[in-house]
């Protein structure tokens, strides 16, 4: 497929594609506030102010990558056959229920309050894989080939500076050891961004037909593995998934169960993530539609093998623990945004033109079940005492939570041959989009 010609032309965006990416960005920018508690140290903090322990906690937390990893599949092909909207409208509404129940587990303790807050990730996981099984199927018609990279980089921009936003302003509110009510009243935040996301999501218009005929979901599930270089790509996909996802709650654990920072600092740590997030997003999207996915792939690999061996010398550098850490944080969120805009653009590209929620929720699953998996070793990893409780590495003392880092790092250098993988680090890809 070649690049399409610069200038006005058949991919140029219609006023309802237009309108459809503003209601879209708008619906992400309120509705990330609920993803982004998973990643930003709040909804840690707040287990663990339930007096849930750390390796339960990472296993609570891995639940939503579980759920979907199990429903994006058959979902999706429901997805194709009965429509897009008919699934992903009533998700919405799951999403929002789920962190009601997140909240009301503060009000509860003991066993009681950990069983809602499991239920509550559970409902809110399984309204998550609802919407989430066709979203890039119902944004594929939306969005012209030649603007994926800027709208995806721009999308997710908007979303995680939105998520700044709020890890900020939590950082004003929580202390050392913050009472619960206090995070009862950001968890209702979130609830009312969830609700004003669905107003957005019901308008995006549904472009593709769904299509009831055809074969059962084996057969197509098939048809979409056997796409030229797409089953390569999702293994990919996976494995650097695997090794990258749960690295950020680590860096949490060891910032507070190690180092002993103090709440609001640990959500600073997570607001630099989500602030190297914002310009991972801005130049991964630019440099995508400018130079192709290669690159990218290539760059990102490397970087995230830099940071998690960085993060453990920090008994190295003269500055500050909370400064090398708060830049090695900003890093890795950099980096994880930019190898997520290049993962989606080229997802769309290798993807068929039938069956779309399907094939990219084949991706979505391997991506999904690499993050369950990670956060599911590292729960294991604790919970059985596979590491000890005190090492030392060039006379720097550490902890468990380092030495699953390590093992992470050591993983994603020794997997640079899986780089072969990727169908755009092997070739040309003529079909990348570019921009002037």
């Amino acid at each position: 497929m070649s690049a399409p010609v610069e200038g006005p032309g058949p991919s140029d965006p219609s006023p309802l594609q237009r309108r459809a990416m503003r209601v879209t960005i708008w619906g992400q920018v309120f509705g990330c506030l609920g993803h982004s508690s998973f990643g930003n140290g709040l909804m840690l903090l707040y287990l663990t102010h339930l007096g849930i322990g750390s390796a339960t906690t990472l296993t609570y937390l891995s639940v939503p990558w579980m759920l979907q990893a199990a429903l994006l599949i058959p979902i999706a092909y429901l997805a194709d056959r009965v429509g897009k909207l008919k699934l992903g409208t009533p998700g919405m509404v799951l999403c929002t229920l789920g962190f009601v129940g997140i909240a009301g587990a503060g009000f509860l303790t003991g066993t009681s309050a950990w069983l809602l807050a499991l239920g509550g990730i559970g409902v809110y996981s399984v309204g998550w894989a609802m919407y989430g099984a066709s979203w890039y199927a119902l944004l594929s018609p939306v969005v012209p080939d030649r603007m994926r990279g800027r709208f995806f980089g721009t999308m997710r921009f908007s979303w995680q500076l939105a998520s700044l936003v709020f890890g900020v302003a939590c950082t004003f509110v929580l202390t050392k050891d913050s009472p619960m009510p206090v995070y009862q009243g950001i968890l209702g935040l979130v609830v009312a961004g969830l609700l004003v996301r669905g107003f957005f999501y019901a308008q995006i218009p549904e472009l593709e037909k769904p299509n009831p005929q055809g074969g059962g979901l084996l057969p197509r599930l098939v048809a979409v593995a056997r796409v030229e270089g797409y089953a390569s790509f999702c293994c990919y996909v996976f494995l650097i998934t695997l090794f990258t996802a749960n690295c950020p709650n680590l860096f949490g654990l060891v910032e507070k169960k190690t180092l002993n920072f103090s709440d609001d600092t640990v959500v600073w740590m997570g607001n630099l993530f989500m602030f190297g997030s914002i310009t991972g997003y801005f130049l991964g999207g630019k440099l995508v539609d400018r130079w192709g996915t290669k690159p990218v792939f290539l760059a990102c690999h490397f970087t995230f093998a830099a940071v998690l061996w960085a993060f453990l010398v920090r008994g190295l550098v003269p500055a500050a623990p909370p400064v090398y850490l708060g830049f090695l944080n900003y890093a890795f969120g950099a980096v994880t945004a930019a190898s997520s805009v290049a993962i989606s653009t080229e997802m769309l590209a290798l993807i068929p033109s039938e069956n779309k929620s399907l094939s990219t929720a084949l991706c979505q699953t391997l991506q999904f079940a690499g993050q369950a998996g990670s956060g599911f070793f590292s729960a294991g990893a604790i919970q059985i005492g596979l590491f000890r409780e005190e090492w030392s590495l060039f006379g720097m003392a550490l902890g468990p939570y380092d030495a699953l880092l390590l093992v992470f790092g050591v993983l994603v250098l020794v997997m640079v041959v899986a780089l072969g993988l990727v169908p755009s680090v092997l070739r040309k890809a003529e079909w990348i989009p570019r921009g002037t």
